[in-house]
């Protein structure tokens, strides 16, 4: 896969993540979901392992991405492979639709407000709004938020739901929804170490799926979520 180079116009804190800004041609964005792996010129060496840099929610003078790492700087020219991996795709008939931040910060999902109120779509999203308080500022008002000990009587309300959450809490999301068909259409972002990006032979990002394993880094990392809830593993 062909490589391209960045520059980091710009670096951010959104709560406990450090964000930036690449002058990156929109053509070469990544899908919310998907991921960018990517190396500061220069750092091959010390660090032989690509970032994995996932789109978030941010300034408007280019993309933005998390998480930096502490010693990436404004002006650092980035090695970026292509957006790696499947990312969220909001059905083109849901209208209302759930984001749900499990036990995390909502910056992977926020870039999904804007194509679902382009549809027409009412939006909620799950979190608790206690963690990351200055995040909510990138929160248009339109949108509905709701704290996550409220999701499980929500689940009637929704047409689609974009979840992410670490691998190890997968369990805890499939003893929330419980073992009924699910009523609604819905995809998950599993995270977790993606040493490889996406070239699938180290195993490190396995996961069990209704399909048999699965590689997070080249299936994933967006699953649908009925591929990967009450699944033994």
């Amino acid at each position: 896969m062909a490589a391209t180079t960045a520059k980091l116009i710009e670096v951010f804190q959104s709560g406990q993540e450090r964000s930036g800004v690449l002058d990156l041609p929109g053509s070469q964005w990544p899908q919310a979901g998907q991921y960018l792996p990517c190396q500061r010129d220069d750092d091959s060496i010390i660090q032989p392992l690509p970032i994995n840099l996932f789109r978030v929610i941010g300034p408007e003078s280019g993309l933005s991405v998390s998480p930096l790492p502490e010693n990436w700087l404004p002006g650092d020219q980035l090695n970026l492979l292509p957006p790696h991996g499947n990312g969220f795709i909001i059905p083109e008939s849901a209208r209302r639709v759930g984001l749900l931040a499990f036990e995390v910060p909502p910056l992977r999902l926020l870039p999904l407000i804007k194509p679902a109120l382009a549809q027409n779509a009412s939006l909620t999203l799950f979190i608790d709004p206690h963690k990351d308080k200055d995040i909510l500022n990138w929160i248009p008002s339109i949108v509905e938020i709701v704290p996550l000990s409220a999701f499980a009587e929500n689940l009637s309300w929704l047409d689609y739901l974009a979840v992410d959450l670490p691998l190890e809490r997968l369990n805890a999301l499939s003893a929330i929804l419980g073992d009924t068909k699910l009523t609604f259409s819905g995809q998950v972002l599993l995270r977790t170490a993606m040493p490889c990006h996406g070239v699938g032979e180290c195993g490190v990002c396995s996961v069990k799926t209704q399909h048999g394993w699965r590689f997070i880094c080249k299936d994933g990392p967006v699953f649908p979520l009925a591929e990967v809830i009450n699944v033994a593993g």
